[in-house]
């Protein structure tokens, strides 16, 4: 078998990080922390937690077989620090899972690694035009719109970690779809890190997926997710910089950010602490309402196929540097959100007694 190859390599990788996060993930299940039901708990047993060091130890894997293998393979250099990063990302949501942190530290540590990312990769230099070229854009407003991009999806992926197999299963189906953009387009650092990342979530969501879960992520699994699935779509961009890919990341992963942002501005609306624990996303409402994790996880996962779907007939149908195209997308999710979110507002109609 021809291992020189890079479609080869990136399959050797990612089966280094599909079994070790089995193998890791199964082990927590003895060995990790205990999550005990609390008021917005979306489960009623003790449960382990903790299985995103699962995910942590097979992306670790992957990509120490990378560097031991096939160092001459992608830039070493800027994989290292980028893996580097998400480490301390886990760290700090191991941290978090432990005794928690203080969400005004936390946020402000996830800002730093946001920081250091985008200096590490650099920060986007345009917003692409379907006509062509694009408007330029300073490089402090590159950077900061780049590190909130960064803090918005590592702390997103963290609040919508709350259903059985949801995160990982959404979160493995646009990490896949970004890695077969990146092959299209010819990067390869963004290819490898979407791939051993998306067979580590597969190898923690055996144990994670179901009405009853085996293990959880934890902080520790999602903060990685989410600030490598922020980083790597920025890495995208400074590997091909000429195809405009800027949209890419904002579509993949839509239906997170819909409910996030929405239920942020609701929030906001009713006057609520923004920085206070709370219950109210549409997936816990929907399990509220009597709808299964199964149920729910498929729904999210469903969108997060179909937004992986639209993205790549984009990038194929030039539609990928239009703004417009973002927007109209926007539009539906918020349309989808809201016919959702008014049917879980609607009171239920009260039932007829039976007759005497």
């Amino acid at each position: 078998m021809n291992f020189d190859s890079p479609v080869m390599i990136m399959i050797h990788v990612a089966g280094f990080a599909f079994f070790v996060s089995v193998a890791f993930s199964g082990f927590m299940i003895f060995a990790g922390l205990l999550d005990k039901p609390g008021p917005r708990s979306n489960h009623s047993d003790i449960i382990p937690t903790a299985g995103g060091v699962g995910i942590v130890a097979g992306f670790g894997a992957g990509m120490l077989a990378l560097a031991l293998l096939y160092p001459a393979y992608g830039n070493q250099n800027l994989l290292g620090s980028l893996a580097a990063l998400g480490l301390g990302a886990a760290l700090l949501g191991l941290f978090d899972d432990v005794s928690e942190v203080n969400s005004k530290v936390k946020f402000g540590l996830i800002i730093l690694l946001a920081s250091a990312s985008v200096y590490t990769i650099g920060a986007p230099k345009l917003f692409p035009s379907i006509a062509g070229g694009g408007l330029e854009i300073p490089y402090w407003l590159g950077f900061l719109g780049a590190v909130l991009w960064v803090f918005v999806v590592t702390n997103g992926v963290n609040f919508m970690d709350g259903a059985n197999g949801l995160m990982a299963s959404s979160m493995a189906l646009s990490f896949s779809a970004l890695c077969l953009i990146a092959v299209l387009v010819g990067a390869s650092g963004t290819a490898l890190i979407s791939l051993i990342m998306a067979a580590a979530l597969c190898g923690f969501l055996l144990y994670n997926a179901g009405n009853q879960a085996r293990i959880f992520s934890g902080d520790v699994g999602s903060l990685l997710v989410g600030f490598l699935f922020a980083s790597a779509t920025l890495l995208l961009l400074t590997e091909a910089p000429a195809f405009g890919l800027l949209y890419v990341g904002p579509l993949l992963v839509l239906p997170f950010l819909t409910d996030i942002l929405l239920t942020l501005f609701l929030r906001a609306r009713r006057r609520e602490n923004l920085l206070s624990p709370h219950s109210t996303h549409l997936y816990q409402r929907m399990i509220r309402a009597g709808k299964s994790h199964v149920f729910i996880s498929m729904i999210y996962a469903l969108a997060a196929l179909i937004m992986g779907a639209v993205t790549l007939g984009a990038l194929w149908y030039g539609m990928i540097k239009s703004l417009t195209f973002l927007a109209l997308w926007v539009c539906v999710m918020t349309v989808i959100y809201m016919l959702v979110h008014k049917k879980l507002s609607s009171p239920v109609p009260p039932q007829n007694p039976p007759d005497a």
